[in-house]
């Protein structure tokens, strides 16, 4: 068995600490008395400088009624154009590329003709542009993601004879 031998301190101090609360409270007063002295001034006073930049950026456009009255404008022109669209392909004069639009494969010799299905492929191009970029926002997706998918689904829709533009850059007729 091990013994244990305690050494009794309270013989060194010049008076008795009893075991009360008067005791307790004696005792920590002079631990207390026994803490450093710790300086906490500094030679130049402590500044603080705050400076906050608060940036907001909104996802959505503030005029959304004015967006989906442009989005229903848009699908209305296209609507309209879609019969001389389908005349200029079945004429064989414009196609289907491989970013999604329109592009003229064989241009009329007659200016006037030609000025016009520039003036119709360009206006198409314009809104498919636009509906690409909103579809590619909305899904959080780059530009040519969007682009290339409805490459392929203006592909898949084409009549037979209609120009189309592989995605390696060959024009075939469907």
């Amino acid at each position: 068995m091990a013994r244990h031998s305690f050494v009794n301190f309270s013989s060194a101090l010049p008076f008795k600490i009893s075991a009360g609360p008067a005791g307790l409270i004696l005792a920590g007063a002079c631990l207390a008395g026994c803490s450093p002295t710790i300086n906490l001034a500094t030679p130049q006073p402590v500044k603080v400088d705050v400076a906050v930049r608060l940036d907001v950026y909104q996802k959505t456009s503030p005029t959304k009624a004015k967006e989906e009255q442009s989005n229903l404008q848009i699908a209305a022109n296209r609507r309209e154009r879609s019969g001389e669209i389908q005349q200029l392909k079945n004429n064989r004069i414009i196609g289907e590329d491989r970013d999604g639009y329109l592009d003229i494969r064989n241009p009329p010799s007659d200016p006037k003709y030609l000025a016009y299905a520039k003036g119709v492929v360009d206006a198409e191009n314009a809104d498919r542009s636009f509906l690409y970029l909103a579809n590619a926002q909305s899904k959080s997706e780059p530009l040519e993601l969007a682009e290339r998918d409805y490459a392929q689904l203006w592909r898949d829709r084409a009549f037979p004879g209609e120009w189309v533009q592989k995605e390696d850059g060959t024009w075939i007729q469907k």
